[in-house]
């Protein structure tokens, strides 16, 4: 692996990771959906809102994001009545993973969303392609800075290292979802996340918040004030994005950089 590459994102790294506190201002909800970009955040939040409003009798989520009823750090809480949730794509600081700094921390249950990084690009690239203005294989090959991208390759790599460690010291406490597995059986998914999140959904109020996180209702649902693409129309496999090249660097990156795959061959190109 080249070696100033290596030099570049270990420096990048701990620059960031060194002064990213932000996850210290979630230890007192009730629980967190922490989610890589482009893995289906936006439709987990929506059904999971839509559950919980139907629950306790509240208005269901008014944009699709659902920042009403399942917010980041900064956002009011509208309904203080009903379990206090936050959502974030924040990397988690490297001076909180070990054992000692979690026993303080006290991190509340959490979900740990992700997804086969190659999809999570090819969706992120197809998103901000225009402001991007690079092809593909740039865009795949990233910046190590973490400036001219809103995710690439090198933040997949920081934020599924530092949870993935986190999850290894409090295995309990962090229940990891994946989003294919979210596409396949969102009901199994949702039983489970609200039950490690520890609210007490009926039946009923997960099939009527599946029910309503349709792709054309979320639709309807999009925040004037936010730029679209929220919602991923396109069936296509992500993998034909991936040129003979890319697929090279793409594995050899994960190989060298990724320190759990949670699941995922990064070898395997077939579908």
């Amino acid at each position: 692996m080249p070696t100033f590459e290596s030099h570049r994102y270990q420096f990048h790294r701990l620059r960031h990771e060194l002064s990213n506190y932000s996850l210290l201002r979630l230890r007192t909800c009730d629980g967190l959906l922490l989610s890589m970009h482009q893995s289906g955040t936006h439709w987990l939040k929506f059904m999971l809102a839509s559950a919980m409003a139907d629950h306790f009798d509240i208005p269901g989520p008014e944009f699709n994001h659902a920042n009403d009823i399942i917010g980041g750090a900064k956002d009011p809480v509208i309904y203080p009545r009903i379990p206090l949730l936050r959502s974030s794509h924040t990397v988690a600081p490297l001076l909180l993973r070990n054992r000692l700094a979690l026993h303080w921390l006290k991190l509340p249950p959490s979900i740990l969303l992700v997804r086969d990084i190659r999809a999570s690009l090819v969706s992120n690239y197809i998103k901000w392609q225009t402001r991007y203005a690079v092809s593909f294989s740039d865009y795949l090959r990233g910046d190590p800075s973490g400036r001219r991208y809103n995710s690439d390759i090198w933040w997949c790599f920081r934020f599924l290292n530092s949870w993935s460690t986190i999850k290894i010291l409090c295995e309990s406490n962090v229940y990891l979802v994946r989003y294919e597995t979210l596409r396949d059986d969102p009901e199994q998914v949702l039983t489970e996340v609200a039950r490690h999140l520890a609210i007490p959904l009926a039946n009923s109020s997960i099939t009527l918040g599946i029910e309503r996180a349709t792709k054309s209702a979320m639709l309807k649902r999009a925040d004037p004030a936010r730029p679209p693409g929220e919602i991923n129309h396109s069936n296509d496999d992500p993998l034909s994005a991936f040129s003979a090249s890319d697929r090279r660097f793409f594995s050899s990156r994960c190989e060298y950089y990724l320190r759990d795959s949670l699941g995922y061959d990064y070898q395997r190109w077939n579908t």
